[in-house]
């Protein structure tokens, strides 16, 4: 501290605390009223294009989900019909390359003795 007083930039930054605003802020935003949905059409939440479920087409028909956030968008995955491994009844698969037991009610995923 000097000795003749507080240096006037500090006189100054306490008014400036004290002192009332002229007018209320409009609106306060929380963090979770920031959040905001990808600008590009057809993304998702996560920035992935997820095409629709389609209806059953014989398991011959394959999608690509594409990571939007890349550039280029990549391939993260396919989807597509898909029969099961177990039981060959035809059921939608998120991944078809990593996903090959259906589920569901009566579901082969769910098993126990899927591998015994």
């Amino acid at each position: 501290m000097q000795a003749d007083g507080e240096p006037a930039w500090m006189v100054a930054w306490r008014d400036r605390d004290h002192q009332q605003p002229s007018s209320p802020p409009s609106k306060v935003y929380a963090p979770h009223d920031t959040f905001s949905f990808p600008a590009k059409k057809g993304v998702d939440w996560q920035g992935m294009i997820v095409p629709k479920r389609w209806a059953y087409d014989g398991c011959v028909r394959r999608e690509a989900v594409m990571d939007a956030d890349a550039n280029p968008p990549r391939v993260v995955r396919k989807i597509g019909w898909q029969r099961c491994m177990k039981c060959r009844r035809p059921f939608f698969s998120e991944d078809i390359l990593r996903l090959r037991l259906c589920d569901g009610a009566q579901g082969c995923r769910g098993d126990e003795d899927r591998f015994s």
